[in-house]
C-alpha cells in the first residue's frame, strides 16, 4: 500500500492545492491534519532548476521544489516510501520539458476520464508535458466531416483536459497535421479539392489554408499553452498528385518551404509558437528519401527559409547507438534552432508495451540528450494499424524513462517500489508480459491466417530457434500470467495471459497442420481438426477482453475495426475446420493454400493487411 500523506492548506503554496486535490481522487493524499499514521508533508518552492529534495524525519517531511511537476514527483517518491525513515533524498533532471505524445489518431481516442487518470500518474512520475496527437480527431466548427465517426474531441473536452493538466503542473499541447497524414479526411469527397495525393494536402490551394486557419483557431481557443505542434512529417506525396497535374514538377524543398512560410505566420497571428517534425527536410535532401541517411544534404538556402520561431522536432525510435543521436542532434542545431527530441515508448504494432526495444533505443537517446545538453525530450506512444496495444502497459516504459531522466547515475533500484506504489502492480510482472512482443510474434501471431500462414511462412527464425520452442515460451508465459491475471493500472494481465495462450495455440496448430498435410498424416490432421474449438474459445474470450479494455480506455469509435478483424479470425478457423473435414472425408483432393507455400523467408510488413491476406482488402 502507498504511504498515506497529509498536508495543511494554510501552509502549502496555492499553486499546489489543485494538484494535491486531484491526486486525492485516487491516492492517499489528504488535506488537513490527517491521522497519526499519516506522513505530514510541507512544501517550499525554491530556485533550483530541475530539482526536488525531500527531508524526512519521523512522521514529517519537507519537499523543496522548483516546479509543480517536481513537487508531484516528490510526492510519488513519498508514496513509495522513498526515502524510508529519517533521511534526505534529492533528484535532478537537466530537462526543462519531459513529455509524452499520445496517439489519438489510430482509432483509439482515449476517453477524457482515462486521460485524466494518465495525467495523475504522469504527474507523479515527473512529466511536464503531454501532446495529444490528433490528425482529425478534434471537432472544428463548420467542418462536419472532419473527424466524422472517429471519436473526435469536442472543444469542451479539450478545455476540460487542459484545465486538469494545468492543475497537475502539466502543459497540454495540441499536436496536429497541416500537410501530411490526413488520409482520414480525404476519404470524404468534401476534402477532395485540397488533396494532392494519398494523405498529403495540396500545397498552394487557398481552400487548404482556409482549413488550416480553422485548425489553428480550434487549438488556440481550447488549449491555454501557446505552443503547438503542426506536424508536416512523412508527406510522401508532396507535389506528386493534383499539384503535379496542375503545375508540373517543382523542387520539393521549395514546396515545403513555401508551405511552411504560409502556415507559420498564421500561428504567429494567433500568438502560437509552432514546432514541426523535421524528417521531410532530411528526406528531401537524401537520394534514398531516408530520414537517417548520413549523406543527406540540406542546402544552406533551404535552412535559411525555415521561419524564425519554428522549432524542429527530431524523432528517432530506432537507433541504439548514442553516437548516432549525438550526430543528428548536431545536424538539427546546424539548421538554426534548438530541437525538441522525440524518442519512443514502443506501443505501435504491438499487443503490449515492448520493453526490450524501448530500453535499447530510448536509453541511447536519453544518454545522448544528457551528453549534448538537450533540454526538451518527449516520448511518443503511437498506435499504428488500429491502436490494439494495451496502452496502459506503456506506463512501465514511461516510469522507466522518467527514472532514467532523473537518475543521472543510472541507478534504477527505486523504480520497482515507485511503480508498485503508483500502479498497484509489480513492475517486473508488466515487463515480463512484454515477452508478448518477441520479434517472432507480435503482431504476426495475432493476425496470421491459419490457412495462409503468411507470418509463420515468411518469418526467418534465428539460429537455435524453432516454432516449438516459441510455442513453449508462450505456454509458460500464459501459465505464469494466469496466476496473477487481473486488470491493473498498468495493463490488463488477464488480457496478456489470453494473448500468450492464443499465440501458443496458433503456433502449435499451424505447425502440426503443415507437418501432417505434407506427410499425408490423416491422424495428425484429425488432431488438428479437434484442436480448433479450443482456439475458437480463446479467440472469443480475447474478443471480449479487447472490447472491455477498449471501452475502459477509449471512446467506442474504432472498436469496430478490431471486432471485424477478430471475428474474421474466428471465421477463418471455422473455415479451416470445414476444409479439413472435406479433405479427410475425401470430398476434395487437396487444400490449395497449403500447396502454395513459399519456403524462402523474407521481410514482410507488420500491418493487418499484410498478415491476414495476400488478396485485396477493399
Amino acid at each position: 500500500m502507498p504511504v498515506s500523506i497529509s498536508w495543511l492548506p494554510a501552509h502549502t503554496p496555492a499553486d499546489l492545492h489543485g494538484l494535491l486535490h486531484a491526486l486525492a481522487e485516487e491516492y492517499p493524499v489528504r488535506a488537513g491534519e490527517g491521522s497519526a499514521a499519516d506522513l505530514q508533508v510541507a512544501f517550499h518552492c525554491v530556485d533550483a532548476p530541475g530539482t526536488y529534495t525531500i527531508d524526512r524525519t519521523g512522521t514529517s517531511a519537507i519537499i523543496t521544489y522548483d516546479h509543480p511537476s517536481r513537487a508531484a514527483r516528490a510526492l510519488g517518491s513519498l508514496l513509495a516510501d522513498i526515502p524510508a525513515g529519517g533521511a534526505q533524498y534529492c533528484e535532478t533532471t537537466p530537462l526543462t520539458t519531459l513529455g509524452i505524445m499520445l496517439d489519438c489518431s489510430r482509432n483509439a481516442v482515449m476517453r477524457v476520464e482515462h486521460v485524466q487518470r494518465w495525467l495523475r500518474r504522469l504527474a507523479l512520475l515527473g512529466y511536464t508535458q503531454v501532446m495529444l496527437y490528433t490528425e482529425d480527431t478534434y471537432e472544428i466548427s463548420g467542418e462536419p466531416y472532419f473527424g466524422h465517426l472517429r471519436g473526435r474531441y469536442t472543444g469542451e473536452e479539450l478545455r476540460t483536459l487542459d484545465a486538469y493538466a494545468a492543475l497537475l503542473g502539466i502543459e497540454l499541447v495540441g499536436c496536429i497535421q497541416t500537410l501530411g497524414h490526413l488520409e482520414q479526411i480525404f476519404r470524404w469527397p468534401a476534402y477532395s479539392p485540397i488533396c494532392d495525393y494519398g494523405g498529403t494536402m495540396l500545397v498552394g490551394e487557398e481552400a487548404a489554408y482556409a482549413l488550416i486557419e480553422k485548425m489553428l483557431d480550434t487549438i488556440s481557443a481550447n488549449l491555454s499553452t501557446r505552443r503547438i505542434h503542426i506536424g508536416m512529417d512523412e508527406a510522401w506525396a508532396l507535389g506528386r498528385g493534383q499539384y503535379l497535374d496542375r503545375h508540373g514538377a517543382r523542387p520539393r524543398f521549395d514546396m515545403l518551404s513555401e508551405h511552411l512560410q504560409r502556415v507559420a505566420p498564421m500561428c504567429e497571428q494567433r500568438g502560437l509558437q509552432p514546432m514541426i517534425w523535421s524528417d521531410m527536410y532530411f528526406r528531401i535532401g537524401s537520394a534514398t528519401h531516408d530520414y537517417y541517411d548520413v549523406t543527406s544534404t540540406i542546402p544552406a538556402e533551404v535552412a535559411t527559409k525555415i521561419p524564425q520561431g519554428v522549432q524542429l522536432v527530431y524523432w528517432d525510435y530506432y537507433h541504439t547507438d548514442e553516437a548516432f543521436y549525438r550526430e543528428w542532434i548536431a545536424r538539427h542545431r546546424a539548421l538554426g534552432s534548438e530541437p525538441v527530441v522525440a524518442s519512443g515508448v514502443w506501443t505501435w504494432s504491438q499487443v503490449w508495451y515492448n520493453p526490450a526495444q524501448t530500453e535499447l533505443s530510448a536509453g541511447a537517446c536519453i544518454d545522448a540528450c544528457r551528453a549534448t545538453g538537450v533540454k526538451e525530450l518527449i516520448f511518443t506512444l503511437w498506435g499504428d494499424d488500429g491502436g490494439y496495444c494495451d496502452f496502459d502497459s506503456a506506463f512501465a516504459g514511461l516510469a522507466w524513462a522518467a527514472e532514467r531522466a532523473y537518475a543521472h547515475d543510472g541507478d534504477l533500484s527505486r523504480l520497482p517500489a515507485r511503480f508498485h506504489a503508483l500502479f498497484g502492480v509489480e513492475y517486473d510482472t508488466i515487463v515480463r508480459a512484454g515477452e508478448l512482443t518477441h520479434p517472432l510474434s507480435s503482431p504476426g501471431l495475432l493476425w496470421d491466417d491459419p490457412l495462409l500462414g503468411i507470418a509463420m511462412s515468411l518469418t526467418a527464425l534465428p539460429e537455435g530457434w524453432n516454432w516449438a520452442m516459441l510455442a513453449e515460451r508462450y505456454r509458460m508465459l500464459h501459465a505464469e500470467l494466469s496466476t496473477q491475471a487481473r486488470q491493473s493500472d498498468a495493463g490488463d494481465l488477464r488480457h496478456a495471459a489470453l494473448l500468450a495462450d492464443l499465440f501458443s495455440r496458433k503456433i502449435m496448430l499451424r505447425s502440426a497442420l503443415v507437418a501432417a498435410y505434407d506427410a499425408g498424416d490423416r491422424a495428425g490432421l484429425t488432431a488438428v481438426r479437434n484442436a480448433i474449438p479450443a482456439v475458437l474459445d480463446v479467440l472469443a474470450q480475447l474478443q471480449d477482453s479487447f472490447r472491455a479494455g477498449w471501452m475502459r480506455r477509449n471512446k467506442p469509435f474504432g472498436l469496430e475495426v478490431l471486432q471485424i478483424r477478430l471475428a474474421g479470425q474466428q471465421a477463418r478457423f471455422r473455415e479451416l475446420a470445414v476444409r479439413l473435414d472435406e479433405y479427410l472425408e475425401g470430398r476434395v483432393s487437396s487444400i490449395p493454400e497449403l500447396d502454395g507455400r513459399v519456403e524462402q523467408p523474407q521481410p514482410y510488413g507488420t500491418s493487418y493487411r499484410m498478415l491476414a491476406t495476400a488478396s485485396t482488402i477493399l
